[in-house]
């Protein structure tokens, strides 16, 4: 059994240090080109081509009116720009839509209220359906979370210079960061995702993604790709990969920035993060095989596969936690050689790469950036608290085919009593691995096992975090509005 929990560990090591081999090869080509090269060069808009706007909405009632205010606000000509509403609500959103929808159409937008008869694909299904019906040259989409500026489509359709520019990514913003210890994490996560990952891989010809909302497409790019797929839950992922191995290139801006909402709940963070696990691992086992079969280079295969199967880390993070007693245990009584406790020592040359990215994401983006740097920590805690949930994501995603979309709640900026039912023993299983931690820290701390706690501290944090914050909100009592809504979804 020694030796089973021993080959486990290390394997669970092994794993995390191969994907933080690739946050020294990000580090690597920052220093290499700097910052000044990786600044896009802003260009101007020869013509005024046709736009279509999508605005893929389900139960959004209250982020909608923001949503399409601040799109019929656009800074284009409205002769050449054509607005979507996609709506698959079920609830009382459609009656507000179906109000802004009129309203905005009586001042002269054309603005459209889409709707099917079934959700079928979701959210890439109402984009395929919007598709066959719009005028546009160009598509841009934005969620319902997201606020896009006025200059957005003047400053990303001249990026569109050459045939084969397929699509345009901006980087998303937050209008909510400073909500708490959650949002600021988030934050700091996403920048590094924008900042670092996306404007590196752009700059270095590797394949990028459309992040399912603030981009801009190039219609016939979608179609030569096979248009918008309901297989995998990350629709936006999927059509990336496939317009990109069809030769198409999609270029990021990360001088424009969309500003968006955070989910402010451990419950709809939990649902955003096991959606993207879930989509992501589908779409790896989906596309691997065309990139490895590819004309690519080596080092853009490379690349693909670790954007593409990244979330088995937290399957390595949750073996980790699972063996953290046992292991220290074994030191402890001597039942393993030192030799293995020295030898695994050099994984933890990995640990730094990450948060280094991290820290360079908030220096690069803020003035402030020393004020965010202590919620680095937080992006560390809440991923290790994620791993129970997100481990059972990505086993779903590879092994099951089918899928359900949950959408990600939304508040609006306000404070909302919105709960949900815990329909999942996972956050009381996150509370037993937090108290199961807990009881590990005292015992590495009484043999003077130190160099463990601080990671058993994260640990310990973002388990009990998840678990105890999700089983709180389970327990909010909701309004009589809310009841309504409940019942109606049931």
């Amino acid at each position: 059994m020694i030796h089973i929990i021993l080959v486990l560990y290390t394997l669970f090591l092994s794993t995390l240090f191969f994907y933080a081999i690739h946050s020294y090869l990000l580090l690597f080509f920052y220093y290499r080109y700097g910052e000044k090269r990786l600044q896009p060069v802003r260009k101007t808009l020869e013509h005024t081509p046709d736009v279509t706007i999508q605005l893929p909405i389900y139960n959004e009632k209250y982020v909608i009116h923001r949503l399409i205010k601040s799109v019929v606000s656009m800074d284009y000509p409205r002769e050449h720009l054509e607005i979507q509403v996609l709506d698959d609500s079920d609830d009382e959103t459609s009656a507000i839509i179906a109000k802004l929808v009129e309203e905005y159409r009586q001042r002269g937008h054309d603005i459209k209220h889409v709707q099917r008869a079934s959700r079928m694909d979701f959210k890439a299904g109402a984009l395929e359906y919007g598709l066959e019906r719009a005028r546009g040259e160009f598509v841009a989409i934005f969620d319902a979370d997201f606020v896009p500026p006025a200059h957005f489509l003047q400053d990303l359709l001249p990026e569109f210079d050459t045939p084969l520019i397929g699509g345009v990514q901006a980087r998303w913003g937050h209008l909510n960061h400073d909500h708490s210890v959650l949002t600021r994490s988030q934050a700091i996560g996403l920048d590094n995702h924008f900042v670092m990952e996306q404007g590196l891989r752009s700059k270095l010809d590797f394949f990028i993604n459309f992040n399912g909302t603030c981009g801009l497409w190039r219609r016939s790019a979608i179609h030569d790709a096979g248009g918008w797929s309901g297989e995998t839950l990350a629709e936006d992922l999927d059509l990336s990969y496939r317009v990109q191995l069809k030769g198409w290139t999609i270029r990021y801006r990360g001088d424009i920035v969309v500003n968006g909402e955070l989910p402010d709940r451990a419950y709809s963070y939990r649902i955003q993060q096991n959606r993207w696990a879930k989509g992501t691992i589908q779409v790896a086992r989906k596309l691997l095989p065309k990139v490895f079969s590819s004309s690519l280079r080596l080092i853009q295969k490379y690349e693909a596969f670790v954007h593409l199967t990244c979330h088995v880390n937290f399957l390595a993070m949750l073996g980790l936690a699972l063996f953290a007693l046992p292991v220290a245990y074994f030191k402890v009584q001597g039942f393993v050689s030192s030799a293995y406790y020295i030898g695994i020592s050099f994984f933890t040359i990995g640990a730094f790469g990450y948060p280094f990215l991290y820290y360079l994401s908030q220096k690069e983006s803020y003035r402030d950036y020393r004020r965010r740097v202590p919620f680095i920590l937080g992006v560390i805690a809440y991923s290790m608290g994620l791993s129970l949930s997100n481990t059972v994501a990505i086993i779903e995603g590879w092994f099951n085919r089918k899928h359900i979309f949950t959408r990600t709640p939304k508040s609006g900026g306000k404070q909302r009593s919105y709960r949900h039912e815990i329909r999942s023993l996972i956050p009381y299983i996150e509370i037993l691995f937090g108290l199961y931690l807990c009881v590990t820290i005292v015992y590495v701390a009484v043999n003077l096992q130190l160099i463990l706690v601080p990671f058993l501290l994260l640990y310990c944090y973002g388990f009990l975090s998840m678990g105890l914050s999700s089983v709180k909100e389970d327990l909010l009592p909701l309004r009589p509005q809310e009841i309504i809504c409940s019942k109606r979804n049931s």
